[in-house]
């Protein structure tokens, strides 16, 4: 789901006639048998990334793992609809042999429909339950199964400028007062609150829902929210979609520019000094290269989101997952797709990958790598990632839209903020209205099952 600043590229199509199309498809769409003694394709689907991170999974994932055996040939397929060519694929009993979906939510209905290998058992070969944080790990396991990996953690901070909040003697904020206190301050100097934006991606607005959520009704209010034993018209939930209509009104998100901005030109503006504070996952690490380099280099920080509720722990980091893996049920070469993700789920590929593709990437282990030759953005990144680990190890987290909201309930929250901040809905209506999308979900078992619990 987060593909917000890589332009994907397409697939051409040749014009044939119908008998050889017919044939194309079906290769197209079966996972790859082998012939002889050679080896067996591995085919897996990934989202149209530009040049320099295919290569950076060339580097890190394709040539070490066909290095590493001699059984089996990994073949990465870049798509730009590869989120819906999964679907159709699987649904029709073909597909690749590694099947990519954008989160948990969306991982349920392929599930339902026996369309995914359970994977207890390479979970338990390779001892993923005791490498991977847990609360990461338990958002796959559905309807008794585990059925997904996700390979991408990331969690909703706020990056900041050290340099602009060293010029004007501002302190990093921990609390809902100092950050706010800060943003008027920025406000009254011509600087923007706060830079950020949804252009070319309305899905930057389940961002911020799922930051007032969890850091104003707190994560356990949540987990009953998900579970059906509160109402989404409840006080508390209602008073975190006014608060985050309150900001952005405010101007705190964006000013007058949040449907004219994007994560890129944030960052570019965080590093020109226009705004202390970026509020963001730690997915924009891998942008962030672009303009925080050189002498300005070590001018970026991440802190966790300050505390808007005196009566909830902090930090709180609500976490998801960028997007999962899953073996394809009729696949032919299930072991060497475990193989693969296996390796993808290890502290040495992600010190490969992160030398060129920073904060995608985050693997979710209990104990996350570090580089002593990182500097820079990079070292920031892996000194994000301890704290984030921590807090997760300490098992204090929240719920993020994409990994534990059904799908449904999702779009109509993205798509209803914004009719709530231009006043031709209230949050109270919009909640009703997410209720009722919830129950119909839930009703038909689209709604993840098995929510991990926090504090434990």
């Amino acid at each position: 789901m987060r593909r917000l600043s890589t332009p994907r590229s397409a697939v051409p199509l040749r014009r044939v006639r119908v008998p050889h199309l017919a044939i194309n498809l079906l290769v197209l769409l079966s996972p790859t048998f082998a012939a002889g003694g050679e080896r067996a394709t591995i085919t897996m689907w990934f989202w149209g990334a530009v040049p320099a991170y295919r290569q950076a999974l060339q580097d890190a994932l394709v040539t070490p793992f066909n290095s590493s055996q001699d059984k089996y040939k990994l073949v990465l397929e870049y798509r730009t609809t590869v989120d819906n060519d999964v679907r159709i694929a699987a649904i029709g009993n073909r597909g690749p042999d590694i099947i990519y979906t954008s989160g948990p939510a969306n991982v349920s209905p392929l599930a339902r429909a026996g369309k995914l290998e359970p994977l207890e058992a390479y979970a338990k070969q390779y001892g993923w339950a005791d490498r991977l944080l847990a609360p990461v790990l338990d958002a796959c396991r559905q309807y008794s199964h585990l059925y997904c990996v996700t390979p991408s953690l990331y969690a909703d901070g706020m990056f900041y400028n050290k340099a602009v909040l060293r010029e004007n003697g501002w302190s990093v904020p921990k609390s809902r007062d100092e950050v706010i206190t800060i943003m008027k301050a920025a406000q009254a100097k011509g600087m923007y609150a706060s830079v950020t934006g949804n252009k070319g991606w309305q899905p930057v607005n389940e961002d911020y829902i799922s930051i007032f959520l969890n850091q104003i009704v707190g994560p356990a209010m949540i987990r009953d929210l998900l579970t059906g034993r509160i109402s989404w018209s409840s006080p508390n939930v209602e008073a975190a979609m006014s608060e985050l209509d309150r900001w952005y009104k405010a101007g705190y998100l964006g000013g007058a520019d949040y449907f004219v901005l994007d994560f890129d030109v944030s960052l570019a503006l965080l590093h020109q000094k226009r705004s202390p504070f970026f509020f963001a996952s730690n997915l924009s690490f891998q942008w962030a290269g672009n303009y925080f380099k050189g002498s300005e280099a070590d001018d970026l920080g991440f802190a966790p989101f300050p505390r808007m509720n005196p009566d909830l722990p902090y930090p709180i980091y609500d976490v998801g997952s960028a997007f999962t893996f899953s073996i394809n049920v009729n696949s032919t070469v299930k072991d060497g797709a475990a193989q693969v993700l296996n390796m993808i789920l290890s502290p040495e590929f992600v010190l490969a990958i992160s030398k060129q593709w920073p904060g995608y990437w985050s693997i979710p282990l209990k104990h996350f790598p570090s580089d002593p030759t990182a500097t820079g953005v990079v070292k920031s990144y892996y000194q994000s990632m301890a704290d984030i680990s921590a807090s997760l190890n300490s098992s204090e987290f929240g719920y993020h839209l994409t990994s534990y909201f059904p799908s449904a309930t999702t779009d109509l929250l993205v798509q209803d903020l914004e009719s709530v901040w231009l006043d031709q809905e209230t949050p109270h209506e919009m909640l009703i209205r997410a209720g009722r999308v919830f129950a119909k979900e839930r009703a038909r078992g689209l709604a993840i099952d098995q929510i991990p619990v926090p504090g434990r």
